[in-house]
């Protein structure tokens, strides 16, 4: 009896001691407000590890560890784990309007609500939603998790069950149905204003890509598009209308998404900023770093391994980067872009944030981040794309306006040049009759000058054979004379091109047997090693320093008087200094040298002097 009563004691203080920590209920009373958020001390959380605890193991605390009171923004940390949510609500007597639970947060894989039958305790309905179940299960046909509730005068106990793979919050809210019908009306007219937006910008850009076949609006058309797919991720606007049968394109495209949103702004931004021909190294780099990305983003997707969004806003700041080096550049039209970029850059790191757990709010602005910069900025990059076909129009303006003032000059020139023609043509008219009556009167003359002409020949013919003998006997002919065959630099390096590869060309370098055109007048390039060979290379003439027709001659005068000649000489006959010619001279005397001991010693003419002089030293 003593210890039955000791038993009671006991119970009566633990009871005692959990009514002062038990939990806070909700209190629900229309003339108080519509809206009620679930959290603080009126939500404890239960994270179950082995993903195994059901309904009644939650009900009669079946050998795990108690609820804990969460904090003002609960949210999923492990999600490895599922997570149980209870909380409890008492109805003020004189309510009469109907409320509905909604959970603002639709990424929630599985989602279970338990509710306790006001007839019977034990008894807990069961009603599901989730990010992985078909759309249709739904009650309400609405993109976040809405179910009816039924509060009483006596307390309630729910209980929610969590399972994702995100680190969702707990965002749970109970709502009157009228107070529910506005919130949703507001948000699907802002969310179709939004594509809306989207869907103008896109057709325009098209619009616009096939009237100037501009591929950097295509780029922005597939941009606009991967961006309004995360966006129908996001919003679940795509799960509800689009696929509500295929619940697993939402992993798919959730998990795509991101990727393709990175690769089509990184395609349209080289264009755009015109990275490849202004920053080269800046365009190979950034190739490098998306190359990187994605093989680290599909070996995470084998592995298993979670998405690191360090490494997924590491590209998007690059760009930026590189967009304030083009402005540095003179790319005019960078300015709009780093300007809707910017936004861009906070949306990313908000949903960067929002995904891997770090941030967690239920602001509709923090919400609908995405959304919101997002038409910032495809508001703002249209503005770029105007100021880019602007400048592109300024540009196009001035080219013609120089095009026409070149036809005008044109213009001006034919007509100077046709009235000069038409002087010279009248001009030249007159002199012709002139020359006509003068030809009547030198008729005669010519006859004349014919008898003239024979003698001539016959002296000329004498001249010749006289030339002919001074040439065999290497007879001494002035500077004057020998710049007739020789008269400037082309001539003579015609003659070197001629005697260098008269028996054909062969590369030096390599041995290649074909040839183009080189650097400079009379080189020639090998076609296969590049190499620009001179036609003074491999001759006594290389690297001359002073004119090669007279190095000629200076080499003609030492051969024709038979090393005899001194550098005093030459200097007054070529009008050199004495020191080049004693120079040049000494370079003809050992090639001379090197010659009679050679076995082409018996070659005749000045030319066996020009050729593998450098070789032979």
């Amino acid at each position: 009896m003593i210890r039955y009563i000791c038993k009671i004691f006991c119970v009566t203080l633990l009871l005692l001691s959990a009514d002062l920590k038990a939990q806070e209920v909700i209190l629900l009373d229309e003339k108080i407000s519509d809206d009620y958020l679930i959290e603080g001390k009126s939500t404890e959380i239960l994270e179950d590890k082995t993903n195994k605890l059901n309904i009644n193991d939650i009900k009669h605390n079946n050998g795990f560890t108690p609820f804990q009171s969460s904090e003002r923004f609960a949210f999923i940390v492990n999600p490895e784990s599922a997570y149980w949510i209870k909380f409890r609500i008492k109805a003020n007597a004189s309510l009469n309007k109907h409320y509905v639970l909604e959970n603002s947060d639709s990424h929630i894989n599985d989602f279970e609500l338990y509710k306790q039958s006001t007839n019977d305790p034990e008894v807990f309905t069961k009603e599901k939603a989730g990010f992985t179940s078909n759309f249709g299960i739904r009650k309400y046909q609405h993109k976040n998790f809405v179910f009816d509730i039924s509060p009483d005068t006596a307390v309630q106990t729910y209980f929610v069950r969590c399972k994702s793979n995100n680190h969702n919050p707990f965002i749970f809210k109970i709502r009157s149905t009228s107070s529910f019908s506005r919130y949703a009306l507001g948000e699907y007219y802002l969310l179709g204003l939004f594509y809306g937006i989207l869907a103008i910008m896109g057709i325009y850009n098209l619009i616009m890509f096939f009237s100037l076949r501009d591929k950097v609006y295509l780029y922005y058309v597939l941009y606009v598009v991967c961006c309004a797919m995360i966006s129908m991720v996001e919003d679940g606007l795509g799960f509800q209308y689009i696929w509500p049968n295929f619940p697993s394109i939402n992993l798919v495209i959730g998990n795509l998404a991101p990727l393709l949103l990175l690769l089509t702004f990184t395609i349209y931004a080289k264009r755009f900023l015109e990275l490849k021909s202004l920053l080269p190294k800046i365009n190979t780099a950034l190739n490098i770093v998306m190359l990187f990305y994605i093989a680290f983003f599909f070996v995470g997707i084998i592995m298993r391994m979670p998405l690191h969004f360090e490494f997924y806003l590491l590209p998007f700041l690059f760009i930026y980067i590189a967009s304030i080096l083009c402005i540095k550049k003179g790319l005019h039209q960078a300015r709009y872009f780093i300007i809707g970029y910017s936004f861009m850059i906070v949306t990313i790191i908000f949903l960067a944030f929002r995904m891997s757990g770090l941030i967690h709010s239920d602001n509709i602005f923090f919400v609908y981040s995405f959304n919101i910069g997002f038409v910032f900025e495809i508001v703002i990059l249209s503005f770029a794309l105007g100021d880019r076909i602007k400048l592109i129009r300024a540009k196009q303006q001035a080219a013609q306006q120089r095009v026409i003032e070149q036809l005008k000059e044109n213009e001006l020139l034919k007509d100077k040049v046709n009235r000069e023609l038409e002087e010279k043509v009248l001009e030249r008219t007159r002199d012709l009759d002139e020359k006509n009556l003068e030809l009547q009167d030198a008729y005669e003359e010519i006859n004349r000058m014919n008898a003239l002409l024979n003698e001539d020949n016959k002296a000329l013919t004498t001249n010749v054979k006289e030339l002919t003998k001074a040439r065999v006997l290497m007879k001494e002919v002035n500077f004057e004379e020998f710049s007739r065959i020789f008269p400037d630099k082309e001539s003579c390096l015609k003659y070197l091109v001629d005697l260098k590869w008269s028996k054909g060309y062969a590369c030096k370098k390599c041995g290649n047997q074909k040839w183009c055109e080189g650097k400079d007048d009379f080189y020639r390039r090998c076609t296969k090693c590049r190499y620009d060979e001179s036609p003074t290379v491999d001759t006594i003439f290389h690297k001359l320093k002073f004119p090669i027709n007279k190095a000629f001659y200076l080499l003609f005068l030492v051969f024709a008087n038979k090393e005899k000649i001194t550098s005093l000489e030459l200097s007054t006959i070529l009008s050199l200094r004495q020191s080049t010619c004693w120079t040049f001279n000494k370079k003809i005397q050992e090639v001379l040298a090197t010659r009679k001991k050679s076995k082409d010693k018996d070659q005749d003419g000045w030319s066996q002097l020009v050729l593998n002089s450098e070789e032979e030293k």
